[in-house]
């Protein structure tokens, strides 16, 4: 009787159900590809993660919240492109990155007044100022990469730890730790989470629903130019494409590890597994020599799976939160 119930509360525990298909991705690409599984693959996969997992962590927070930003991806790019700028004006990079993180915060703020202040949807605001940073970065860049001399600021992208954890994915799961440390265990973690489950009821509280996301808005500006940065010195230049078209992956990875959509759940212990799911099945595509094409198609279908998902699993919470009052 005791297995049974340890079975349903693990088959019901989503983070238990993502990490077991998880392994199934793995150990079905290592049966068609020997060489999945070896360091240099995982090394791979790990170089691809960081950039929509650093993301992940601002997006999901902002998601639990009951917000959406559709502006990270830009955020991170033009990340990129401020911090080549500052170091290739002599600025230290250390000087650079600080300064950079504020002007990502900046663009947060943006979001924040359009959607807080102008009251205007979070979805048509944060991909109006998505497409304006695009052109932006066009504009300061004339469409073309600028190379970063700096070699000490390359380490930041090119160090890897114990040989096998690059120094971007490391800070990605530094990140992922403590937001889950800082949602759970903190009074403006708990704050975050009542405001995405009931905004009303947060007020009657005497929460203010639009400071904590003008705050949360903030914050994911900042994470996306660290990305953005972290991109820079892995491919040594500032680019006015890198970190782009990562903000769909970033809210695929949210979605699948368990943070609703409609806001108030979800943990960064299941980002971290959806993110590693992801990018072991996009790596493992690549490796078995889908074409390029159907890797896109792939990934969205990804996508609306999670999203599908996430519906389901907002409905049974729901019915069951009801059944409880009932």
């Amino acid at each position: 009787m005791r297995d049974k119930n340890l079975f349903k509360r693990l088959a019901g525990n989503s983070d238990f159900t993502l990490l077991v298909t998880l392994i199934v991705v793995l150990a079905v690409f290592q049966i068609i590809n020997p060489n999945y599984l070896s360091l240099g693959n995982i090394r791979n996969i790990f170089n691809q993660a960081f950039i929509m997992g650093t993301l992940a962590v601002g997006l999901g927070t902002l998601l639990i919240c009951g917000k959406a930003d559709l502006s990270a991806g830009a955020i991170g790019m033009m990340g990129g492109i401020i911090v080549t700028y500052l170091i290739n004006w002599g600025i230290p990079w250390p000087l650079a990155l600080l300064v950079t993180l504020c002007a990502g915060a900046a663009m947060g703020a943006i979001n924040a007044f359009f959607s807080n202040v102008l009251n205007i949807m979070p979805f048509i605001a944060t991909l109006g100022v998505s497409t304006v940073l695009s052109g932006l970065g066009l504009v300061l860049t004339n469409a073309q990469n600028i190379a970063i001399n700096n070699k000490s600021f390359w380490a930041l992208g090119s160090t890897n730890i114990f040989n096998l954890i690059p120094l971007p994915f490391f800070v990605t799961v530094a990140l992922i730790t403590i937001y889950g440390v800082f949602l759970k265990r903190t009074r403006f973690g708990r704050i975050i989470y009542i405001t995405g489950g009931n905004a009303s009821a947060a007020r009657l509280a005497g929460i203010n629903p639009k400071t904590v996301s003008t705050v949360l808005y903030i914050n994911s500006g900042a994470i996306a130019s660290l990305a953005g940065v972290l991109t820079a010195a892995r491919m040594h230049m500032g680019s006015p494409t890198a970190v782009l078209d990562f903000n769909l992956d970033a809210i695929t990875v949210a979605v699948l590890g368990g943070i609703s959509f409609t806001g108030g759940t979800g943990n960064m212990s299941g980002v971290f597994i959806g993110l590693l799911l992801l990018n072991s099945f996009k790596n493992g595509l690549v490796l078995v020599g889908l074409d390029s094409y159907y890797q896109i198609v792939a990934s969205g279908i990804l996508l609306a799976a999670a999203l599908i998902l996430d519906y389901y699993r907002e409905n049974a919470r729901l019915k069951k939160l009801h059944e409880g009052k009932a």
